[in-house]
């Protein structure tokens, strides 16, 4: 098949439309599930679900790019401008449905001598049409926090990755907003889901709000970057949370952060201490546990009986959680061994 060269415009400078050949279009759509409790199996626990949402989202876009330029070339097509490309996430429980939609119409361009690859000094109006664009985004984000539809369409449409901080905050914002954000809430996931791994990653961590769903969803568990959060006393819930997750694949440099952070998960201070106590009217003297909240409890008890934590601190989800990690890094050492 030749190649069909696709414009966002629904016009083109320099060169001259012969043929009209007709609207072309294409759907797809694909839905990813995602195990995320305790009991997962062994592939869920390495990865074998991993990247679904930025693999599914570009094997989508790919075949709907495919398929609308095998339809222009059947129609002896060159080309097709005015090209539009819907993005769309419907998420219920642990199922997300991503839909990919495109269209636009076929022609047969007399002259594309102009529209090949550009020469030095030469910006197309594309490339212009983008660059004000984003412009317009920002000042937009900066002053009223949201985008339109329209503009999330481009804005996803045309990846635009220097948007990124600017459409985080906005997030932030969103899903405190009842009223508003709407279409952030929708899309932004899907904008870090056409992200590189290391650029999700750079946007997704480190900020004073961590949005873990994304993380987990888009499986981009970094052992670095969640200890550097353990390190600065981040909420434990929070850090617990980004233990869930994983990614797409792992190896001996992913091992050795995860060791660290293993380490400093199983070094952590006490919270509370093993103390003799002296007894009273209603209570025996010996050794007690006295937890963080100052109750006095049996020394062999791990849990508190007054708030649920044991000596280090952890409730007991939060220590089945990082019991859980220890063991897969366990597992993943004696794999990479062999």
């Amino acid at each position: 098949m030749k190649k069909i060269k696709l414009y966002t415009t629904p016009t083109l400078e320099g060169s001259l439309i012969e043929t009209y050949c007709g609207l072309v279009i294409a759907n797809q759509v694909a839905g990813t599930g995602f195990l995320t409790d305790l009991t997962a199996s062994f592939s869920d626990l390495f990865g074998g679900n991993s990247g679904a949402y930025r693999n599914q989202m570009d094997r989508l876009y790919a075949d709907v790019i495919e398929n609308i330029s095998q339809q222009a070339s059947a129609l002896g097509a060159n080309a097709v401008i005015g090209v539009r490309v819907d993005f769309d996430n419907i998420s219920a429980k642990s199922m997300s449905m991503f839909m990919v939609s495109v269209q636009g119409t076929a022609v047969k361009l007399k002259n594309t001598e102009s529209l090949d690859e550009k020469s030095s000094g030469i910006v197309t109006e594309d490339e212009l049409e983008c660059e004000y664009k984003k412009q317009v985004f920002a000042k937009t984000l900066q002053t009223n926090n949201y985008l339109s539809k329209e503009g999330w369409q481009y804005v996803l449409t045309h990846n635009m990755l220097d948007l990124s901080e600017l459409l985080y905050q906005s997030y932030a914002n969103a899903l405190k907003d009842d009223m508003y954000g709407d279409d952030t809430r929708k899309n932004f996931p899907i904008y870090v889901a056409n992200m590189n791994y290391d650029q999700a990653v750079s946007l997704m961590y480190g900020k004073d709000e961590c949005f873990t769903k994304i993380i987990r969803d888009l499986h981009l568990f970094n052992a670095k970057r969640i200890l550097e959060l353990a390190r600065n006393e981040h909420e434990m819930d929070t850090v617990c949370e980004l233990l869930l997750s994983d990614k797409a694949t792992y190896n001996k440099e992913d091992l050795k952060d995860m060791q660290e952070l293993a380490d400093f998960l199983q070094n952590m201070p006490d919270t509370g201490k093993i103390e003799e106590v002296k007894g009273g009217i209603f209570s025996s003297s010996g050794l007690k546990f006295i937890c963080q909240c100052g109750e006095k409890n049996d020394k062999d008890q791990q849990y508190c009986s007054n708030c649920a934590r044991d000596i280090k601190g952890l409730n007991y989800r939060q220590r089945t959680i990082v019991d859980r990690y220890l063991e897969r890094v366990g597992i993943l050492q004696s794999i990479l061994d062999t």
